[in-house]
C-alpha cells in the first residue's frame, strides 16, 4: 500500500521526544508531589500535568512544520486555558477528600479530551488549509482522522502493556521478578513508556495515511448497515407513542438519556454515510425515504427527553447528572433541528446546510464544556443553589436536605453548610446536629471522631451497675458509627448489665432509643466483644418505659425456645423467623 507522508524525519523525532518529555514531566511532578507531601488539590496536579498533556497531544496531531507561529501561539493560549480551568478546579474542590478529588480529575481529563477532540480540526485547517477541499469536506476528514488516531493510541498503549505484562509474568514465572518491578512498579518508566507509545502511534496515523482511510471506509460500511435499522427504531418508536401515552416515558428516570441517545446515534449514523463525497444515500428509494423520514422527525426525541428533564428538576432540582444532561440535550436539538431542515428545505442539495449544521453543534458542544468548567455553568454551584432555594421556599424539609450532595460539592457545598449549621430549624435534630458539625469537622461518615472519654460522658449506666472498664469501651470504639446517636444530654443510650448465655458472667447490653437498636457485648478471654444486636427497637419501648421495668425488675433474658442443629459434633447457627416462631409456640 502506498503512504503519504506528511511528516518530515525531523518532525516525526520531535513528537516521539515530546512524548517521552511529557512523560518525565508527569513524573516528576507527582514524585514532587509525594516528597513534599503536597495535598491532593495542588495546582501542580490540577494546572500543569493536564496543560502538558493537552498541548503534547495537540502538538502530535497538529505539528508539520517547527517554522508555524500559529502553532506555537495555538499551544500556548490552549496550555492558558486548560490551565485556566484547573485553577477554577482547584477553588471548586477545596475540603473534599482526596478520591472525590480523584474522581473530578478523572471527570476533567475525560471532558479536555472531548474539547481537543472539538477543537483540533479548526486549529488543524488553519495550520495546513486544504485548498483542494470543500470546508466541510476537510473538516470531515480531519474529524475522522483524529478520531482514529486516538482509537489507534489506545489500541497501542493496550498491545504494548499486555505484551509487557506477558514479559514480567514469563520471568516470575522462573523467579526473576526485575521485569514486573520494572515495568508495573517503576513509576518513571511508566509515564515515559505511555508518553513514547501514544507519540509513536500518533506519528503512525499520521504517516500512514492510506491505512487510516481504509480503516474508515470499512467503519463507514459497518455504518451503512446499521442506519436503516435505527431508522426503523425512531420510526416505530415515534409511532407507537401515541397508543401508549407520554405517562410513560416521565415515569422513568432514565427516559431522556434513553431519548438523547437515540437521537444522537441517528444522527452520527446519518453524518458517517451521508458524508461530502456522496450526494445522496447509498440504498433502494424505499429505504432513502425511510431515513429521510427518521431525519425528519429527529427533533422530537430531544424535543420529549427536554419534557422529561424539565419534570424531573421540577420535581427535585438540578444536579450536575441533570446539567450535563441538558446541555447533551440541547446540542442534540440543534443538531436534530439543522438536519431536519436540510431534508425538508434544502431537499436537492441537503448537505449544503448540514455542511454548516455539523461544526455549528460541534461548537457549540465546545462553548458548553470550556462554560462547565468556569463560574459561569460550574455544575456544583448550581446544583448547590438549587437544593438551598429548595429548602428556603419551603419545597422540601430538613429531612429532606442531603447533606451527601452538599459534603461532595466542594467550596460551594461547605457554604451552604456552614450556613446551615446557623439554620435553628435544621439543627433542631440531635442527629442532623452531629451528622452535619461531623462533615464540617472532615469525617465523611458524619460524625466526629469519638474517644474513651466521650463514651463514657454521652453512655448512661443502668442503676446498679458498676463502672465497665476500659476494654468495653475501646470494643465500642471499633464501631462507633453505631453510636454516633449517643447524647448524653437527650438520654439517648443506657448501658445495663444481663446475663444473656447464664454463665454467670452478665454481658453488657445497650439501647439506643434514636436509632431503636440494641447491642449486646460479651467479655471473652481475647476481650470485649459483639455478641448480637437487634435493629428494631418495640415501638412502645421508651426510655421512661425501661426506666420503669427496670425498678419493677421485668428486664429479664429469654431462652429461645428453638435450637441449633449439630451434626458430627459441629454446630450449625440456624436462624428462625420470629413471627413463626411465635405462632408455634
Amino acid at each position: 500500500m502506498e503512504n503519504s507522508e506528511t511528516l518530515s524525519p525531523s518532525a516525526r523525532v520531535a513528537i516521539v521526544l515530546a512524548g517521552a518529555l511529557q512523560g518525565v514531566v508527569c513524573y516528576a511532578i507527582t514524585w514532587y508531589i509525594g516528597y513534599a507531601k503536597l495535598p491532593s488539590d495542588t495546582l501542580w496536579l490540577l494546572c500543569v500535568i493536564p496543560a502538558t498533556v493537552v498541548m503534547t497531544t495537540t502538538l502530535s496531531l497538529s505539528l508539520t512544520s517547527f517554522r508555524k507561529p500559529f502553532l506555537w501561539l495555538a499551544l500556548g493560549a490552549i496550555g492558558a486555558i486548560v490551565a485556566g480551568m484547573g485553577g477554577w478546579l482547584k477553588w471548586s474542590v477545596a475540603g473534599l477528600e482526596s478520591w472525590d478529588i480523584r474522581d473530578a480529575v478523572l471527570v476533567f481529563g475525560f471532558h479536555l479530551l472531548l474539547m481537543m477532540l472539538l477543537v483540533l480540526p479548526w486549529l488543524q485547517r488553519r495550520i495546513d488549509p486544504a485548498l483542494a477541499a470543500s470546508f466541510y469536506s476537510d473538516f470531515y476528514n480531519k474529524n475522522w482522522h483524529n478520531a482514529l488516531t486516538l482509537l489507534l493510541v489506545f489500541v497501542s498503549n493496550g498491545l504494548f502493556w499486555l505484551v509487557l505484562f506477558l514479559w514480567a509474568e514469563l520471568f516470575e514465572l522462573i523467579g526473576i521478578r526485575f521485569f514486573d518491578r520494572l515495568f508495573f512498579h517503576t513509576d518513571g518508566f511508566v509515564s515515559v513508556a505511555i508518553g513514547v507509545v501514544s507519540a509513536s502511534a500518533a506519528v503512525l496515523a499520521r504517516v500512514q495515511n492510506r491505512l487510516i482511510l481504509a480503516l474508515q471506509n470499512l467503519l463507514t460500511l459497518i455504518a451503512t448497515g446499521l442506519l436503516p435499522l435505527m431508522a426503523a427504531l425512531a420510526l416505530l418508536f415515534i409511532a407507537a407513542l401515541p397508543f401508549v401515552g407520554f405517562d410513560a416515558i416521565s415515569a422513568r428516570t432514565s427516559a431522556a438519556g434513553l431519548l438523547t441517545t437515540l437521537a444522537l446515534l441517528l444522527l452520527f449514523l446519518v453524518t458517517i454515510v451521508w458524508h461530502p463525497q456522496r450526494q445522496r444515500l447509498p440504498y433502494y428509494a424505499p429505504l432513502r425515504g425511510m431515513i429521510r423520514l427518521a431525519v425528519a422527525i429527529a427533533p422530537a426525541y430531544p424535543i420529549l427527553a427536554a419534557w422529561a428533564l424539565w419534570l424531573r428538576i421540577a420535581q427535585y432540582g438540578w444536579s450536575p447528572e441533570r446539567l450535563y444532561a441538558v446541555l447533551i440535550t440541547t446540542v442534540a436539538l440543534v443538531w436534530a433541528a439543522g438536519y431536519c431542515l436540510s431534508v425538508l428545505v434544502s431537499r436537492p442539495e441537503p448537505q449544503k446546510l448540514q455542511g454548516y449544521v455539523a461544526p455549528a453543534t460541534g461548537l457549540l458542544a465546545l462553548t458548553f464544556l470550556v462554560l462547565i468548567h468556569t463560574p459561569a455553568l460550574d455544575p456544583w454551584r448550581i446544583s448547590v443553589e438549587s437544593h438551598m432555594a429548595r429548602y428556603q421556599s419551603g419545597r422540601i424539609n430538613a429531612e429532606q436536605v442531603s447533606l451527601y450532595m452538599l459534603s461532595s460539592a466542594g467550596r460551594k457545598g461547605r457554604e451552604a453548610m456552614l450556613r446551615l449549621q446557623k439554620d435553628p430549624q435544621f439543627m433542631s435534630s440531635p442527629m442532623r446536629q452531629r451528622e452535619l458539625n461531623g462533615l464540617l469537622a472532615g469525617n465523611r461518615d458524619g460524625a466526629g471522631k469519638m474517644t474513651v472519654e466521650m463514651l463514657e460522658k454521652q453512655i448512661q449506666l443502668a442503676p446498679g451497675m458498676a463502672r465497665p472498664d476500659k476494654g468495653l469501651w475501646q470494643a465500642m470504639l471499633g464501631n462507633q458509627y453505631r453510636f454516633e446517636s449517643c447524647d448524653s444530654a437527650q438520654d439517648n443510650c443506657l448501658l445495663m448489665s444481663l446475663d444473656l448465655n447464664g454463665d454467670g458472667r452478665p454481658e453488657a447490653v445497650l439501647f439506643q432509643f434514636t436509632d431503636r437498636t440494641i447491642v449486646a457485648y460479651t467479655q471473652t478471654d481475647a476481650g470485649w466483644r459483639i455478641a448480637g444486636d437487634a435493629w428494631k427497637m418495640p415501638d412502645a419501648v421508651t426510655r421512661e418505659a425501661l426506666d420503669r421495668a427496670l425498678r419493677q425488675g421485668k428486664v429479664k433474658p429469654v431462652v429461645k425456645p428453638w435450637a441449633d442443629i449439630e451434626i458430627f459434633g459441629e454446630r450449625v447457627d440456624m436462624s428462625y423467623n420470629g413471627y413463626n416462631n411465635a405462632q408455634r409456640r
